[in-house]
């Protein structure tokens, strides 16, 4: 793993690697440290994720909230906040909505499980 690691990092723009067991896994990972950043060097007002209805990025609490699927989410109230959901194709709606509080849009590129 480690000669991975800095075969990753000699061969690419990337100074470190995490390596996941999962894309949940890495979304979560993702998206903290969207939030770690933004929290860093902002202050903690720009938390806010933007998403897409009906998108899937993996099963643990923080994907399910920002999968915009009920179905996967529902059972687990609380969820974590700052999450907008926007429907796709809707490049006016993503516009309006990006503000000084956005910290990350998350994208599934291509729709499985959710359509």
């Amino acid at each position: 793993m480690l000669q991975l690691a800095k075969t990753l990092v000699q061969s690419t723009f990337a100074d470190k690697v995490f390596f996941c067991n999962s894309g949940a896994e890495a979304n979560e990972a993702a998206l903290k440290l969207a939030r770690k950043y933004a929290h860093d060097k902002f202050g903690g007002e720009k938390s806010e994720i933007i998403a897409f209805n009906h998108a899937f990025h993996g099963r643990t609490l923080f994907t399910v909230s920002v999968g915009g699927q009920p179905k996967y989410s529902s059972d687990y109230a609380p969820l974590p906040q700052g999450i907008t959901h926007l429907p796709y194709n809707d490049i006016e709606a993503v516009t309006a909505a990006i503000s000084s509080r956005t910290c990350a849009v998350i994208v599934e590129p291509i729709i499985g499980e959710g359509g």
